[in-house]
């Protein structure tokens, strides 16, 4: 397999020949003598007809390159600013331009001077920016409260991420791959503070470039890096209150100077919350005429997370750069439970009450790193090779209490104590070279090698006669093993003026092995499999203010490896969870079409296949009333819909209002005992971000969210809405930044799940501590020249998959 991939590989980098001798025009913008970042330079013919166009970074600066010889003209333009055009020759020699002024474009108005601002969402094909500080979002507690502000972006109580209105997006933060799904994302994304972060990527269809995991795109959260030279300490408190409180602490350093710059990261969060829980099953084959179950449950969480990344990017030359970084993450856990079930069954209803105490240590800690070499040959020519390092560990301890109490029987106790344990290492290594072969075609090609190891254990116990004996039917070991090689080639061509076009193709090949032990079973499963993930995209500029596009794109959804672990979680005497070593990958298929109009305003339809899709499904033993919860395939789904983003909307001078909404149909198709069933629902969407800027430095905001009725797996979410309100006041020339928050404020964020199969019907409610108030304290030190940041490399997206 090895060395198919390395014959196809050197077979790719052989097209890189016939490159053309261009050159390169660089140069820097400033204001007051500060550097401008986000300005638009743009590249004309004599005759205004466009060329190219590239941004300023950071610290101003800017690189155009593979420019031929001629004359040309240089457009400066960023909003609030006055245009600059300045005309030059390229004759035979790399272009340094002197650095460009810009001055602040005033509008005058009754005696009144105001000063335009950036637009805090920009819309381009497969991609919206969001710039939090611009959105003046980013001031809450944490991420996870920032996130669910931004319209397009939805996350459910579960973990669950929705893309503009699609479900299985994934979330990077500095173009790396989160580490955790589900709770344990939740519970990272808390504990870290949205000031920390500067812009937000949507990203709908990903390039080859990119792991083909995903059911659809990917969210990348990009940090806020201090502008200044020298020593710099940024710091934010938060604290909020519902029915309990939560904290969370934050400090950040950077040290930067010409060639290097020094970060580190840390902050601390800690808290409580609660889960109120009502439930009813009705078994539809029970092997009485009838059984119904009604749970009611209070979950308390006590819980406390440190968080911490430091890292440095040194740029040795012009050809040379450097980036490395370690992260690390120490979560722990306490949950309590009381459950009271009544089961009622048989035709005279023969009553019977389960009581259930629940006492669960958890402790997660994962540590990893990794680096990055940017070489590059020659202006056409760049070469980047990354390591990264992944080691997840956890141990969860579980101490059960139950009592049977059943007329006329007498009662009968039980105590179950549940040890698991277990860890994950993840290494990959990715090397990748861009080749600008002109003006117009672009080429890029790359290889990477991934491997992950599981080893976890689960022991129960349970106590009869006052002595410990060990369960064997929920005992168990677990080994798993994968390594996935990949390659990917990725051509830009811009045809005319006004067409162009991204043509992509990944190969991975995967081999897994996994092995499961209990008492009285061992087993071994091999899969191998090859997969080939093409991308297109193609752009139409119809006009100055118009863009039209296609993409489309096939992806795969690896089973995480929570899924695919068999453990039992044992929740009580008639609900178990449990993982499924059977579990096929997902495979996808996506396809949307968009109008941007102004980069800022989007329309999109969109159409996805899926095939084997997973998802959890609720199964019953046989002779027996006990309630399997376990990830399977389904056979197949689709979702069809369309979505509208309307951003930067000014119905006032001092109001800001973006909106997103969409109405998507999905529906789902399985098989059981030979009967075929299917799910399947429209379902409307709406978000809004309301920013209003007052006088002195105040300014108001209202977000909200409604997503209806929506079809998943075998079962139906209910729909489900949340206000917020904000308060915002900068003080010391924004050195100092206070923020007062309501979220939740008509508490209607309570999820609600029905479902239907062959063997069972029920609901499930919820309700958790999301009514909550609260403030922040946010202090920054001086700000002045910029740190020029190394780009950020795209990889470990095997770490999302644990949950």
């Amino acid at each position: 397999m090895k060395a198919k991939i390395g014959i196809a590989y050197a077979v790719l980098l052989m097209i890189s020949t016939g490159l053309q001798a261009q050159k390169k025009i660089s140069g820097q913008t400033i204001y007051n003598q500060e550097p401008l970042s986000g300005v638009n330079v743009v590249i004309l013919k004599e005759n205004s007809s466009y060329v190219t166009a590239v941004e300023t970074d950071r610290d101003g600066f800017y690189e155009i390159e593979n420019m031929k010889p001629g004359s040309y003209k240089l457009l400066f333009s960023l909003i609030g600013y006055e245009k600059k055009t300045i005309g030059i020759n390229i004759i035979s020699e790399d272009l340094k331009m002197p650095v460009t002024v810009l001055e602040m474009e005033p509008f005058t108005m009754n005696e009144v001077t105001v000063k335009a601002k950036r637009p805090a969402f920009k819309s381009e094909p497969e991609k919206t920016t969001v710039t939090l500080s611009a959105a003046s979002i980013g001031s809450d507690g944490s991420l996870l409260n920032a996130l669910g502000k931004i319209p397009g972006i939805l996350i459910l109580n579960d973990g669950t991420v929705l893309l503009n209105g699609k479900a299985g997006a994934n979330i990077m933060i500095d173009g790396k791959q989160t580490y955790l799904t589900g709770e344990n994302l939740l519970n990272m994304l808390r504990s870290m503070p949205g000031s920390a972060v500067d812009k937000i990527e949507m990203v709908s269809n990903p390039s080859a470039q990119y792991d083909a995991g995903g059911t659809s795109g990917f969210i990348n959260i990009k940090s806020r890096q201090r502008t200044d030279r020298g020593l710099n300490l940024d710091f934010s408190s938060n604290m909020e209150a519902g029915k309990y409180s939560r904290q969370n602490q934050n400090i950040s350093l950077q040290f930067h100077e010409k060639k290097y710059t020094f970060y580190a990261n840390y902050s601390f969060n800690n808290g409580q919350d609660f889960i109120l829980i009502n439930s009813s099953r009705e078994y539809l084959k029970a092997k009485t005429d009838a059984a119904i179950l009604n749970m009611d449950a209070y979950r308390k969480f006590k819980s406390h997370s440190n968080y911490f990344k430091t890292g440095i990017q040194y740029q040795f030359s012009d050809n040379l750069i450097l980036n490395t970084d370690v992260f690390g993450n120490w979560f722990g856990r306490t949950k309590n439970e009381n459950a009271v079930s009544g089961l009622f069954q048989g035709p005279d209803f023969k009553d019977s009450s389960l009581y259930t105490n629940n006492n669960q240590q958890s402790h997660h800690n994962n540590l990893g790193g990794g680096m990055s070499v940017l070489y590059k040959f020659s202006t056409k020519i760049k070469w980047e090779n990354t390591f990264n390092f992944l080691v997840f560990e956890q141990n969860e301890e579980l101490d059960q209490k139950s009592k049977m109490i059943q007329s006329p029987e007498p009662d009968t106790e039980n105590r179950l104590h549940g040890n698991m344990e277990g860890d994950i290492k993840i290494t990959n290594l990715q090397s990748g070279m861009g080749y600008d072969m002109s003006d117009k075609f672009t080429f890029n090609s790359g290889i990477k090698y991934s491997s992950i190891n599981i080893d976890n254990n689960a022991l129960y116990n349970s106590m009869h006669s006052g002595q410990w004996f060990e369960v064997e039917k929920l005992s168990s070991c677990f080994f798993y093993k994968e390594n996935v090689l990949a390659s990917y080639v990725q051509s830009n061509q811009k045809w005319s003026e006004r067409f162009s076009t991204e043509i992509g193709l990944r190969l991975e090949l995967t081999e897994t092995k996994a092995r499961y032990a209990t008492g009285n079973r061992d087993s071994t499963l091999v899969r191998n499999y090859e997969q080939l993930f093409p991308t297109f995209s193609a752009n139409y500029v119809a006009s100055d203010n118009h863009v039209l596009s296609f993409q489309y794109g096939r992806r795969i959804v690896r089973p995480n490896y929570r899924d695919l672990n068999p453990f039992t979680e044992v929740n009580d005497r008639y609900l178990q969870e449990r993982g499924n070593t059977a579990l096929r990958p997902e495979l996808v298929n996506n396809m949307e079409a968009s109008w941007i109009v102004k980069s800022q305003y989007v329309f999109s339809v969109f159409y996805t296949a899926r095939k084997n899709p997973v998802t959890k499904s609720y199964l019953t033993e046989p002779e027996s009333d006990v309630t399997i919860v376990m990830p399977l395939n389904l056979m197949q789904s689709y979702a069809l819909g369309a979505r509208a983003g309307l951003n930067n909307i000014k119905p006032k001078q001092w109001w800001t209002l973006h909106l997103n909404g969409s109405l998507a149909y999905k529906e789902f198709h399985w098989r059981e005992m030979g009967t075929l069933y299917d799910n399947n629902l429209w379902t409307p969407a709406f978000q809004f971000n309301n920013q209003f800027s007052l006088s002195n430095e105040w300014a108001v905001e209202a977000t909200g969210y409604y997503n209806g009725e929506m079809a998943e797996g075998q079962a139906k979410i209910g729909s489900i809405g949340s206000v917020s309100l904000g308060v915002r006041k900068s003080f010391f020339e924004k050195k100092l930044s206070c923020y007062v928050y309501f979220n939740d404020v008509f508490l209607t964020n309570r999820p609600n799940i029905s479902l239907y199969n062959s063997v069972i019907e029920g609901f499930y409610k919820e309700r958790r501590d999301s009514r909550m108030a609260g403030i922040t304290l946010s202090w920054r030190f001086d700000s002045g020249n910029s740190s020029k940041a190394l780009r950020k490399i795209e990889n470990m997206e095997e770490s999302k998959r644990i949950n």
